[in-house]
């Protein structure tokens, strides 16, 4: 009688420790992009990134459309960058002339949606505790007009 109990036990401890060590959420969890926090408080640029979640050290494909509610003119930009906790960009931001890019003729009246063609850059190799900025600035470099990050 002792040993049958004993080997429940056994049973029942080594049940534990496998449902313990097998993922509870197999799920893939999407990347989630909220509006940037800063004093002009810019509309929510909508963001996908592929792959999702990003592979430090490898290229990151960014795809992003919006719509804004001021026209967006000849000289404004998209950025991206990858940001510290200290708002100190990582590697180096990734800036294009937003009106060059393939599909958009600026001026893009204000409320007008618009979509940006991917741009990719180079994830840093180490990203927990960092953000990724993606950010749609007015021809003078000071107003943001769209933006999007997100934490990892």
């Amino acid at each position: 009688m002792r040993q049958n109990f004993t080997f429940l036990v056994i049973l029942l401890l080594a049940t534990i420790s496998i449902i313990n060590a097998t993922p509870h959420q197999l799920y893939k969890r999407a990347t989630q992009f909220v509006p940037c926090n800063n004093t002009a408080n810019p509309p929510l640029l909508n963001v996908n990134i592929t792959p999702d979640p990003p592979a430090p050290g490898a290229s990151l494909n960014i795809d992003a459309s919006g719509t804004s509610p001021n026209a967006i003119t000849q000289g404004a930009t998209i950025s991206v960058a990858f940001i510290d906790a200290k708002n100190n960009i990582i590697g180096s931001a990734t800036v294009e002339d937003l009106c060059s890019q393939p599909g958009i003729l600026c001026p893009v009246a204000g409320g007008s949606p618009f979509t940006i063609p991917t741009i990719t850059t180079t994830i840093p190799p180490i990203i927990t505790g960092t953000a990724l900025d993606i950010s749609v600035i007015g021809p003078t470099g000071i107003n943001t007009l769209l933006c999007a990050v997100a934490h990892f």
